[in-house]
């Protein structure tokens, strides 16, 4: 009887997991600053074998910096379709493209504006080589839009939803509107459209409101679109690039929306602030508090984002696996696996404390201060480090200037024998 009950038990364990499906998403950004950078990071990608690439801006380097710091938009047409070949042509992509369905937005640096968004002149023809640098037909419906935001099911039962949204063709930041009137009409058509599951994507990061430096969504739009998710409660997670690292936010009052919301990051697939930022992990800490994602939830070196949705035996959405893979070696850095349930409807109360009622001084300054106790040791020797040099630059400046005046002395005692003789 044992054994029979052991069988039954062993089949039911063996049928619950076959009757698991995976859809894989292989997702990125920022793909070779260098143009003459040789990666074989797409053949990495390739051996996760997913249905799904998805750009998310950056795809290629379009506008041009002539002086450290200082970035430039490319005027000529022919330049630009240039520097979209040189990622179209790279001899791993151009391979992958054939077993995967390419989808994408532009951010800033493939739209030609550096941080750009509603003024920037070139945005149309920018947007017009973009289309046609992931393949988009020259009839698509996406080439007479005011943008490239789109949607689709990645899923054959149209239970998974993909929502692109185009943050810089309409983004205006003296109104604080990241999408335009349009945009928003028809984001809301896409929340009251049948899904079990939404997967909105972002060229910038859509949650943070406390970090100086990386661009996100606007106040006033971010109050907008979370409207939007209180309003129909739909399982939804959002996927971003544009900031060169990777990172895992989790939306820290999740009872004010009434239900939890992840955002998660893959940025610097060639080119990341390891790269070029020393001590890019230390410094960061100082500057970006914890508001949205702990210090163990960021990786500074090139990487790429998968993400598998598991569905179940009615092709449901049942679980996501995000995974932050390293670029160099497709090792996993970082990851996250969530039911579908931690996204589904909670309670919502509205007269719960959040943190996000503290001010955004208030949560810098208590981060500076959390760092400073967490690094003591590292403070009090940059601070001895930086006083040194002060005290050296001083001390040599009161020498030059005692040289100085000796010679100017020198000189005028000369002129004034030249006069005498």
């Amino acid at each position: 009887m044992l054994k029979l009950l052991l069988i039954l038990v062993l089949a039911s364990l063996f049928l619950t997991q076959a009757a698991e499906n995976q859809l894989t998403i292989a997702f990125g950004s920022c793909f070779k600053f260098y143009r003459t950078h040789d990666t074989d990071v797409f053949q990495r990608i390739q051996s996760f074998n997913p249905k799904y690439f998805f750009w998310l801006g950056d795809a290629a380097y379009i506008d041009y910096m002539p002086i450290i710091g200082i970035w430039r938009a490319e005027a000529n047409e022919t330049r630009v379709k240039e520097k979209f070949d040189i990622t179209n042509d790279d001899k791993y992509y151009a391979q992958f493209k054939k077993n995967v369905i390419i989808k994408g937005v532009y951010d800033d640096h493939d739209s030609n504006e550096n941080n750009g968004g509603k003024f920037n002149p070139l945005k149309e023809s920018a947007k017009q080589l973009y289309l046609d640098f992931i393949g988009e037909s020259k009839d698509s419906p996406l080439r007479k839009q005011d943008g490239i935001y789109q949607s689709f099911y990645v899923d054959q039962y149209n239970k998974i939803l993909v929502v692109m949204t185009d943050t810089r063709y309409n983004s205006d930041k003296f109104t604080g509107d990241s999408l335009g009137d349009n945009q928003w009409k028809w984001l809301e058509q896409q929340f009251q459209t049948e899904s079990q599951l939404i997967i909105m994507t972002s060229g910038v990061q859509v949650m943070h409101d406390d970090r100086n430096g990386p661009e996100t969504w606007f106040g006033w739009s971010k109050q907008k679109l979370y409207a939007l998710i209180k309003k129909y409660n739909k399982p939804i997670i959002f996927l971003s690039g544009d900031v060169h690292y990777s990172e895992i936010m989790k939306y820290p009052c999740p009872h004010r929306l009434g239900q939890n919301l992840y955002e998660f990051t893959s940025s610097g697939m060639t080119f990341a602030n390891y790269d070029h930022i020393p001590f890019v992990d230390i410094i960061f800490q100082f500057l970006f508090p914890t508001t949205f994602s702990s210090y163990q939830d960021h990786y500074y070196k090139s990487n790429f984002g998968i993400l598998k949705i598991i569905t179940n035996d009615q092709h449901s959405p049942i679980r996501i696996e995000f995974e932050t893979h390293s670029s160099q070696d497709s090792s996993i850095v970082l990851q996250k696996i969530i039911n579908i349930e931690e996204l589904q409807k909670q309670n919502f109360d509205e007269s719960q404390t959040c943190i996000l009622d503290v001010s955004i001084q208030e949560r810098q300054w208590q981060n500076y201060l959390l760092r400073i106790n967490e690094n003591i040791l590292i403070v009090t020797g940059l601070l001895l480090v930086a006083l040194f040099l002060i005290i050296f630059l001083i001390y040599n400046f009161k020498s030059y200037i005692s040289k100085f005046t000796e010679l100017y002395n020198q000189i005028q005692k000369n002129k004034q024998k030249l006069k005498q003789e």
